[in-house]
C-alpha cells in the first residue's frame, strides 16, 4: 500500500478533533442536534486550520445513516464513501480550475437532481473566491434557493475577494490560526502514537515555522522524519529547515549595547557566509525585540513561545533596553522591510540596518528631565543650585515615573565627581510647558503686529514722493507697483502707513495687502523708509480724493508697454481682452 502522509492519516474524524476552531464546530454541533442546518456555509480562514476538514465532517454528519447523530459514526457506507472520497452525493470541486460560467451552469443542471444514495447532495467548492464575476451571478438564484436536498459548503483564503451577494446567502464562519501550543499538544500525540522522538523544543520550532497551520506543522514533521535517523533534536531541526538560532540574536543585542561597529559588520558577514535567508532573519529579529519589549512591559515570560533556557535569557537581557528604544527599533525593523526584499545589494542594507539600530539614541525620560528643569538641578553649579542628580534618570537608563513637581526633594549640594557632565543653565529654568508656550507666543507676532520704527518723515512730504516711489517698486516688481499706483497714501501714524483704495479696485488693494512685505522690504532697502503698510478701502468722491481710478485694461496695456516679453506672450496666445479684475 502507498505510504499516506501525516496530515492525510491524521485527518480529523470528528468535530472535536479539529483543533483551535471549537467556535466553529461548537455551533455546527448545535445546529446538527437542533436540526437547524442551512442550505449555504462559508468558511474563510488561512490556509490549512481545517476549512475543508470540517466541511467533509459536515457532509459526513448530515449524511451519516445512524441519524440523529452530531459527529458522524465513520462506520457506515456514506460515511466511508465520504472519507474515501467515493461518495456520489458529495461533490468538491476546485475553484481554480473550475472558475467559468460552464462549469456553474453544469452545477445547476445537475442540482436538480436527487442524490444516489444519501440523505444531501452536497457541494463543497474549495477556493470558491477564484470563480469569475460571471460564474458569481450564475450561482445567485441556485444559492439562494437551492433544492431542499442540497447544501453549499465554500472555503477560501480570500474572503474580501467573495462578492457580498454570496457572502449574504451563506453563514459565514471564519476560522483562525492556530495558537503554538495546541499544535505542540497535537504534534505530541501524534508522535507517541506514531513512536517518534522528538523533544519539546522541536515541537515548538516546528509549530513557530507552521505559523498556525496545522497542515503545515505535519508536512515539516514528516519532511523531519526523513531527514533525521533515529531521534529529531532541536539542532537537527533548524539544520533541516534553515532556522536561526536565538543566541544568533542575542549576540546582536550585546554588540549593540557595546556599539562595536566592526563586530557588528563582522556579525552581518557571518550570516551571508552561512547562508542564512535574510528576510528570515529580519523577522526573527522582529520577534527578538517583541520578546524583549513582552518581558520588559509585563515582567514575565509566560507569553513567550520559546524554550525553558531561551526563557531565561530574555529575562535576563529584558533590563537592558527601555520600552521606548524597543518600540523604536522595532519601528525601524518593520519599515526597513521592504528595502532588503528589494534592494540589489542586501548585504549593505543588513549592514546599514544593523548599524542604524546601534547607533540609534537612546529615549531620554522627558518627565524626569522636567523634572529636573523645574528643580533648577543639572549639577553644573554651584551648590545649592545644581540640584541632586541622583534621582534622576540619564539617557538609556530604565526608570519608573517621576514622582512630580510637588514631591521633588529640596536641592543638595553634590560633589563635583558627581555631577553630570553637563554645561550649567544660565537663564533661570521654566516652571511649567504653559508659561513656555505664553512666551513662544508672545514672540510670534505677525509681520503687521511687530512695531515699526519711527519715521522722520511726514504724510505730505510722502504723498509728494509718491510718483518716485511708485516708479521704485515698479523696477523691482511690475505688476505690484502697478497695482500699487491706484492707492493713494492716507494715514500715518507711529510707522504704519495707511494706503487708500477705490472700492472699484478692490482686488488691487487685496494683491497690495497680499504682498506687503515685498512693499516694506523696498521700502526700506530702496528709500530709507522702514515704514509697516496697511491697505483700506475709502471712496475717493466722499474722501475728496482726486485722483484717476485705473481700469484693468489701462493697467494691463502700461504693462505690456514696459514688458515686451508680456507682450510677445499675449500677442502669441491672442489675448487681446484684459481679465475681469473687479
Amino acid at each position: 500500500m502507498a505510504y499516506v502522509v501525516l496530515a492525510r492519516k491524521w485527518r480529523p474524524l470528528v468535530f472535536e478533533d479539529v483543533v483551535g476552531q471549537e467556535h466553529v464546530t461548537r455551533t455546527l454541533m448545535n445546529a446538527l442536534q437542533q436540526n437547524r442546518v442551512a442550505h449555504a456555509y462559508i468558511f474563510a480562514g488561512p490556509r490549512g486550520v481545517g476549512k475543508t476538514t470540517t466541511a467533509r465532517l459536515l457532509a459526513k454528519a448530515v449524511n451519516c445513516e445512524r441519524q440523529p447523530a452530531v459527529n458522524p459514526c465513520n462506520q457506515c457506507p456514506s460515511c466511508v464513501a465520504i472519507t474515501e472520497g467515493t461518495s456520489l452525493d458529495v461533490i468538491e470541486i476546485d475553484g481554480a480550475s473550475n472558475r467559468g460560467i460552464d462549469e456553474i451552469r453544469n452545477l445547476r443542471e445537475n442540482i436538480r437532481f436527487a442524490p444516489a444514495a444519501s440523505r444531501y447532495k452536497i457541494y463543497i467548492i474549495d477556493e470558491v473566491h477564484m470563480l469569475t464575476k460571471e460564474a458569481f451571478n450564475a450561482l445567485l438564484k441556485t444559492l439562494e434557493e437551492p433544492p431542499p436536498h442540497a447544501i453549499f459548503i465554500f472555503a477560501t483564503t480570500e474572503i474580501h475577494r467573495v462578492p457580498l451577494t454570496i457572502l449574504s446567502r451563506c453563514q459565514r464562519f471564519d476560522f483562525k490560526r492556530i495558537p503554538s501550543r495546541l499544535i505542540v499538544q497535537q504534534l505530541q500525540k501524534i508522535a507517541e502514537k506514531e513512536q517518534i522522538q522528538i523533544d519539546e523544543e522541536s515541537l515548538l520550532l516546528i509549530a513557530r515555522k507552521a505559523e498556525g497551520g496545522m497542515r503545515d506543522a505535519l508536512s515539516i514533521l514528516d519532511q523531519l522524519i526523513s531527514y533525521t535517523e533515529g531521534a529529531i533534536t532541536a539542532s537537527k531541526v533548524r539544520e533541516s529547515l534553515g532556522l536561526i538560532h536565538e543566541e544568533l540574536y542575542f549576540e546582536f543585542t550585546d554588540l549593540m549595547l557595546q556599539k562595536a561597529d566592526a563586530k557588528i559588520i563582522d556579525y552581518a558577514q557571518r550570516l551571508f557566509e552561512q547562508g542564512h535567508d535574510l528576510m528570515d532573519f529580519l523577522y526573527g529579529l522582529q520577534d527578538h525585540f517583541r520578546n524583549l519589549l513582552v518581558v520588559r512591559s509585563t515582567g514575565s515570560t509566560r507569553l513567550l513561545e520559546v524554550s525553558d533556557g531561551v526563557k531565561q535569557l530574555y529575562q535576563e537581557k529584558a533590563g537592558n533596553f527601555s520600552e521606548k528604544d524597543l518600540i523604536h527599533y522595532l519601528d525601524i525593523l518593520v519599515q526597513s522591510e521592504n528595502l532588503l526584499k528589494f534592494s540589489p545589494n542586501p548585504q549593505l542594507i543588513l549592514e546599514l540596518l544593523l548599524l542604524k539600530l546601534s547607533h540609534k539614541p537612546r529615549a531620554v525620560d522627558v518627565e524626569a528631565l522636567l523634572s529636573r528643569l523645574r528643580s533648577g538641578g543639572w549639577g553644573g553649579g554651584p551648590a545649592g543650585e545644581g540640584g541632586d542628580s541622583r534621582n534622576v534618570p540619564s539617557p538609556g537608563t530604565v526608570s519608573g515615573k517621576p514622582a512630580g513637581p510637588s514631591r521633588v526633594q529640596a536641592p543638595a549640594a553634590t560633589p563635583a565627581s558627581s555631577r553630570m557632565a553637563v554645561p550649567p543653565i544660565r537663564e533661570k529654568p521654566v516652571a511649567d510647558f504653559e508659561q513656555l508656550k505664553q512666551q513662544v507666543k508672545s514672540r510670534q507676532q505677525t509681520p503687521a503686529e511687530k512695531p515699526a520704527t519711527s519715521v522722520k518723515i511726514s504724510l505730505e512730504e510722502l504723498q509728494e514722493r509718491w510718483d518716485q516711489i511708485i516708479e521704485t517698486i515698479k523696477k523691482q516688481k511690475i505688476a505690484l507697483g502697478s497695482f500699487l499706483q491706484d492707492g493713494v497714501p492716507w494715514k500715518l501714524e507711529g510707522g504704519f502707513l495707511e494706503i487708500a483704495f477705490d472700492p472699484r479696485t478692490r482686488f488691487h488693494m487685496e494683491h497690495v495687502q497680499k504682498n506687503a512685505t515685498i512693499i516694506e522690504r523696498i521700502f526700506a532697502r530702496e528709500l530709507n523708509l522702514p515704514l509697516r503698510i496697511r491697505c483700506v478701502e475709502q471712496p475717493f468722491d466722499q474722501a475728496g480724493i482726486k485722483k484717476k481710478v485705473h481700469s484693468p485694461e489701462e493697467i494691463l496695456e502700461d504693462i505690456k508697454n514696459k514688458e515686451p516679453v508680456l507682450n510677445k506672450i499675449i500677442e502669441l496666445f491672442d489675448c487681446t481682452e484684459a481679465p475681469d479684475l473687479e
